[in-house]
């Protein structure tokens, strides 16, 4: 799953002048082509006995365990987190204004490496990527705003409109299962970073918000021709319906997902 908007505005900012910075820093590093192999975090260098150690030690390792959120293996990884921050981002800078939310950032990212450093089934294998802190950034946001609607790819083709503790819930669900089925010594996604990024969020999330922003908040109601015009025909899977229309609705999203797949299908496939 991808998500690629919410409707859900800001209050307290204008503008997410930090998320941009965060979204612009990840790029630059990998536009320049930062020398990940110096910057990287390998998890087994946080274990105070045995392991990899780099040469600066001990602050060299607390420097790469936030060095390494920043970078980033392909254009596919970079689009990815980075489309994931911009949706989700600007309500967490909101939530907590634009002075700690880069601190919330950076301990989500380095509770991820912590993480991956106990839990590692290959701790030898450096780690890069904004992932953990941006499942933090998740994490924060399935506390402050459940019921979101989320405009959401399911498999990278089919669009949907789901409650953001839906696809954030389904989401970290799916990468417990995934860490806990990794294989060692194979080029892997650091699910345990997701994993330890996304509980720090959810805490700090309580602990870090102004005093005026609640837990839990209602969906913010939006126009159904919201989403650029999408929301008029996509299947909205956290919209109450009553009775008998709950069928008919579970019968079109079944057509609409049929129909779309085999015509992303058809698409990509005379396309190669």
């Amino acid at each position: 799953m991808f998500a690629i908007a919410d409707h859900n505005p800001t209050r307290h900012i204008r503008f997410p002048y930090v998320n941009w910075a965060i979204i612009a820093l990840c790029t630059l590093a990998f536009v320049i082509q930062v020398p990940w192999p110096d910057y990287a975090f390998t998890p087994a260098s946080l274990h105070p006995v045995g392991g990899l150690k780099p040469p600066g030690g001990g602050p060299e390792v607390m420097g790469q365990m936030v060095s390494y959120m920043f970078l980033h293996a392909t254009w596919l990884h970079l689009i990815g987190n980075m489309v994931t921050l911009w949706v989700f981002g600007d309500n967490i800078e909101d939530a907590m204004g634009h002075w700690r939310y880069p601190l919330f950032f950076v301990l989500c990212g380095m509770a991820g490496a912590g993480a991956e450093a106990w839990l590692s089934a290959d701790p030898t294998v450096p780690v890069i990527g904004a992932s953990g802190a941006i499942a933090g950034v998740m994490g924060a946001y399935l506390l402050l705003h459940p019921r979101a609607k989320v405009l959401v790819l399911v498999a990278f083709r089919v669009p949907v409109l789901a409650p953001a503790g839906l696809f954030v819930g389904l989401s970290v669900a799916l990468d417990v299962i995934a860490a806990l089925s990794e294989i060692p010594g194979e080029v892997r996604v650091a699910f345990w970073a997701h994993v330890g990024g996304f509980a720090a969020g959810a805490v700090l999330i309580v602990l870090m918000r102004w005093r005026d922003v609640p837990l839990f908040q209602p969906p913010q109601p939006h126009p159904e021709a919201g989403f650029l015009g999408a929301g008029r025909w996509l299947p909205d899977f956290g919209k109450e319906r009553p009775g008998g229309s709950a069928l008919w609705f579970w019968v079109k999203a079944t057509v609409f997902f049929v129909v779309v797949a085999v015509l992303v299908e058809t698409v990509l496939g005379g396309a190669v």
